[in-house]
């Protein structure tokens, strides 16, 4: 709380709005596409879905997200057509989510667009800086992988 105070802004906050407004970008070519069933959330899903499908336990864990909370986001794809559920051919009991042709069609959309994001960055910024910001972020990212 800051009782009415402007928030201090951090560096978590500052890569967070950064995101965001990259993402945004995606999801506005991607509804202008005929695809305004996508909403950020959805990325989670996108992002960590392995070729040969991925279960949703195997989705949630990869987005650090409850179970429950992904089967939901799933269930809306899965609704809108742009994934399917099939039964796991190495274990009957578990489902694999799957893209279908819509959803193969959202994640071209999105890696078409990642070029002109980055060139966009890049004329905001200067080349030289957006090189840096890119070898800064993935230095920042290692943190991850190290003990606090």
């Amino acid at each position: 709380m800051t009782d009415g105070r402007e928030r201090p802004v951090n560096l978590a906050v500052l890569m967070r709005d950064g995101f965001k407004a990259l993402n945004d970008r995606v999801l506005h070519r991607l509804a202008a596409e005929g695809h305004e069933a996508v909403r950020p959330a959805h990325s989670a899903v996108f992002e960590f879905l392995d070729e040969t499908g991925t279960t949703v336990s195997a989705l949630a864990d990869r987005a650090q997200m409850t179970k429950q909370g992904m089967a939901e986001l799933v269930r809306h794809l899965e609704e809108h057509g742009y994934v399917t559920r099939e039964p796991d051919p190495d274990d009957r009991r578990a489902k694999l989510v799957l893209l279908t042709p819509a959803g193969r069609e959202v994640v071209r959309i999105a890696q078409r667009l990642v070029p002109e994001l980055e060139q966009q960055v890049a004329d905001l910024v200067g080349p030289e800086r957006a090189r840096a910001l890119r070898e800064d972020l993935t230095a920042i990212g290692r943190l991850g992988a190290t003990d606090p």
